[in-house]
């Protein structure tokens, strides 16, 4: 079987500054091509499959018009499906056989790997759904529960949200909680079939054009981050730090942490039993993820003379040891190929995750000039973290 270092459809890059080797995948399927979101695992356990989104300007946006592709490392081909168009960013790849889960307007959908996979309807979004507004949102990114029975939904219908369960099976939809303001990324944990994580979320109202923020509590902590347990109310967890911002959530592998983001300090833990916070990886970044032993992270962070965020701005990705308290970049610049006055539409955050049995670490680029896809070798980036940390 091929592999990023083999494979006809990869080439390398090394990055000028800290040496470290990512492999870029050629825009063979698309002129614009993204790793999934930080999230959801796109490549099978065993190294065979990876999936990743396409977009053909100037079609379509982030929140509908991007497609799938494959690569199979055991064939070494692309396979490009054109009808998987998807919401959001709600693809969600079986580990172990390949498939494919996405959302549509409709519902959610299935499909294999290969050519002569057929494309399947999971599940249809119910009338009683459907007819309370425009669909909007399904799932921000289907995650499957423990017990592999249902995906998590967040489906936001005109201005209304509601959270909850859909059954593989059978295809019912069974809703845990309705809200009138905007939550999302919803994630079933990775043991508890009745848990799910999940978010409060900017938006803004249908009819006038309002636009929402993040709502926060008396020390200014945002109302960001919360549990919620089958047939319970919905339970918030306090940011760290009082001055800090909680962003971009994530479950440990093991279920027992809950991670998120903080532009200023960094990854932070919070411990589920206990409620403990940890600093695990240093300040400055955007999104962060970790290896399942949390001895690794990957995250990035924004590039701007200015300090202006705009999507597609520049940026860099980094990989953080703890063993050794050492950070390099893997990339330390993606370069800007949009501008404050035409950002990108296709939310083209570099997005760094851990892939198959963290042996990888996959991103969006733009180092070869087009968006892409970026890997780059876990062992690789370890040795080059080896000695003391930098001061």
């Amino acid at each position: 079987m091929k592999t990023i270092r083999t494979s006809k459809h990869f080439i390398p890059h090394c990055d000028t500054v800290s040496g470290a080797v990512s492999y870029l995948l050629k825009n063979e399927a698309a002129p614009f091509q993204q790793s999934f979101y930080f999230v959801n695992p796109s490549m099978t356990r065993d190294g065979r499959y990876y999936w990743f989104y396409c977009a053909f300007p100037p079609a379509g946006d982030a929140n509908y018009g991007r497609t799938l592709a494959v690569i199979d490392f055991q064939e070494d081909e692309v396979r490009y499906f054109p009808e998987t168009q998807f919401l959001d960013a709600s693809p969600f790849v079986d580990l172990d056989t390949g498939e494919v889960y996405w959302c549509n307007k409709y519902g959610l959908f299935k499909r294999g790997p290969r050519w002569d996979s057929r494309t399947e309807c999971v599940a249809q979004l119910p009338p009683d759904l459907q007819n309370k507004g425009t669909v909007h949102r399904i799932a921000t990114h289907l995650t499957r529960s423990a017990d592999g029975t249902e995906f998590a939904f967040d489906a936001e219908i005109g201005n209304r949200s509601c959270l909850g369960s859909v059954c593989i099976k059978t295809g019912e939809f069974r809703i845990w909680k309705s809200f009138d303001y905007c939550y999302n990324h919803a994630q079933f944990h990775p043991a508890d079939p009745d848990l799910i994580l999940f978010a409060q979320d900017y938006w803004n109202d249908k009819a006038t054009g309002k636009q929402y923020g993040i709502q926060t509590d008396e020390t200014g902590r945002r109302n960001r981050l919360w549990t919620i347990r089958r047939g319970e109310d919905p339970v918030l967890w306090k940011s760290e730090y009082a001055d800090g911002a909680a962003t971009h959530e994530w479950w440990s592998a093991d279920g027992k942490s809950i991670y998120y983001v903080d532009g200023k300090y960094g990854a932070v833990r919070i411990d589920l039993e206990t409620g403990a916070f940890s600093d695990m990886h240093p300040g400055g970044i955007w999104h962060a993820h970790s290896s399942a032993d949390e001895r690794y992270f990957a995250g990035d962070a924004q590039i701007t003379e200015d300090g202006r965020w705009y999507r597609g701005c520049a940026s860099r990705i980094n990989f953080y040891n703890r063993d050794t308290g050492r950070q390099i970049d893997i990339v330390s610049e993606n370069p800007a190929l949009y501008s404050p006055e035409n950002p990108c539409v296709y939310h083209m955050d570099p997005h760094p995750q851990f892939l198959a049995a963290d042996n990888y670490i996959a991103f969006t680029t733009t180092v070869s000039g087009q968006v892409t896809v970026g890997i780059s070798e876990v062992q690789d980036l370890v040795s080059l973290t080896q000695g003391e940390p930098e001061t």
